[in-house]
């Protein structure tokens, strides 16, 4: 029946497959875990520790870090039941029925349903406090505002979908790396793929620093670029996507290229400060936007 894959990388999965099976024991369900450690270099043993004590429980090693769109390609070959449960190895469920809340929906017409991600309310100290707004500004929405645009909030650390659909979607992204989860919620909405959001949130602990998350979205937006260039994107709900056509069809992306070269130094100093603003961040993913697509011209 369920397939529970987690790709996880030089993080620790105790707590979380600790969780998870407190809930699997209470359930009369087929089921089977499939850890993928992705060439991490860390608690690699403490995983494998844990796995042994648990039923049903694989520890898949590779030596190599493929990326996330490949790991989760070769999880969802290995699985051997109709639906996938992904979760990334930083997410904690925050109810205690969260596997049977996506079970409740195996026999209707979606093949996609997005449980949603959640952020602690204390907040982080300072060098992750990027992230952490970032999260619960813009990826903490309820369910059914997430289903107004149900391709627009797709985020891959907590979902459920049926294996083929999976395997038919995932395989059309060639490329690795940050930003193809964008592309993943494009190919759902071109491909006409019927998504539903629940409130079924995990809690998002592993959070990075300001720096390395800054980092990480300029990786994104490299990607998004690409795809720009490359026109693989045709139809989307990402946010990002949907400014920059609209800077593009009124004529200002050379001007906005400009505002944000001129000062991008003090925005990124801002933004990965003590206190970031989120609509700054945000302009600053437009600005770079610009500044790579028009490279690619």
């Amino acid at each position: 029946m369920l397939s529970i894959l987690i790709p996880t990388y030089n993080y620790n999965i105790t707590a979380l497959l600790k969780a998870l099976n407190a809930e699997l024991n209470l359930l009369s369900i087929d089921y089977e875990v499939i850890c993928y450690e992705d060439g991490s270099k860390k608690h690699v043993e403490e995983n494998a520790k844990t796995i042994l004590e648990l039923h049903r429980t694989q520890h898949i090693v590779s030596p190599q870090n493929k990326g996330r769109i490949t790991s989760r390609q070769e999880l969802a070959k290995m699985a051997k039941y109709d639906w996938l449960l992904f979760l990334d190895a930083d997410v904690i469920p925050q109810h205690h029925s969260f596997i049977n809340n996506y079970l409740q929906h195996t026999t209707s017409s979606f093949d996609v349903i997005y449980g949603g991600y959640a952020y602690t309310e204390m907040k982080p100290a300072e060098e992750y406090m990027l992230r952490w707004k970032y999260g619960t500004q813009c990826e903490q929405v309820n369910a059914d505002i997430r289903n107004n645009r149900p391709y627009k909030i797709v985020i891959s650390g907590n979902f459920f979908i049926k294996k083929q659909t999976f395997l038919n979607i995932n395989s059309k992204i060639k490329n690795d790396g940050y930003g193809y989860d964008n592309y993943f919620g494009a190919l759902l909405k071109s491909n006409s793929i019927s998504v539903l959001h629940i409130d079924n949130d995990v809690i998002h602990n592993g959070l990075d620093s300001n720096a390395v998350y800054l980092k990480k979205v300029e990786k994104s937006i490299e990607t998004i670029a690409l795809l720009i260039k490359e026109n693989r994107i045709t139809t989307t709900d990402n946010t990002l996507l949907e400014v920059y056509k609209k800077t593009n069809k009124a004529g200002i992306t050379k001007l906005v290229k400009y505002v944000f070269k001129l000062i991008q130094s003090p925005l990124k100093k801002h933004i990965t400060g003590s206190n970031p603003n989120i609509r700054l961040l945000q302009f600053y993913k437009l600005g770079y936007l610009c500044h790579i697509t028009s490279q690619h011209k």
